[in-house]
């Protein structure tokens, strides 16, 4: 038998008990001068509550405890994509630092080459995606291609263009692309 259905077999009690009672008098009256108080967590029937009634507050407590629980769940996606956003945007602001360091350590690769190693390590552990391609096939998506060569190769023009130099490192975070790689391509 469901809750509801228990209550409404126990209306007629209702009238002479309060079943959230726990002390009662010998003929099944609360003792005198007790008061009766709710428990916290259990539903308040009202005098006249019928058994529609408590199927109908059922239905609505089971509902608004899924609200609250899909609540719950969308604020915790919403602060990881908060997080996420976050984390790309200071990423993106840092490329620039990156390529400094990148070009610094190509003419003094004692001193600026490990920092441009140690900021560039706790970037890719943060979720950063180095963007590399060189002799991979040209993929708008992720290159920008600034030269073009349409150079023969054993002969045979490439069917697909190939990337034959990376100009400029791009990054990408999560999947998502922050700045794409410059890039020459042939064919």
């Amino acid at each position: 038998m469901t809750a509801a259905g228990e209550h409404c077999a126990d209306e007629a009690a209702e009238d002479r008990l309060d079943p959230r009672s726990e002390e009662v008098g010998s003929d099944g009256a609360p003792a005198q001068g007790e008061t009766i108080e709710p428990d916290a967590g259990a539903p308040v029937p009202t005098e006249g509550t019928t058994c529609e009634q408590c199927v109908e507050y059922l239905d609505a407590v089971t509902r608004l405890k899924a609200d609250f629980v899909n609540f719950r769940r969308r604020a915790a996606e919403q602060q990881a994509q908060a997080s996420e956003r976050g984390a790309a945007d200071l990423a993106s602001r840092l490329l620039a630092v990156l390529d400094a360091s990148e070009a610094g350590a190509v003419h003094d690769s004692e001193l600026v080459g490990p920092l441009h190693s140690a900021l560039l390590d706790a970037l890719t552990e943060g979720g950063l995606e180095v963007i590399s391609p060189a002799g991979q096939r040209f993929d708008p998506n992720y290159h920008e291609a600034v030269l073009h060569t349409t150079d023969e190769i054993d002969g045979e023009t490439p069917a697909e263009p190939m990337v034959t130099d990376v100009l400029r490192t791009g990054y990408a975070w999560g999947g998502r692309v922050l700045r794409p790689a410059v890039v020459g391509v042939r064919g």
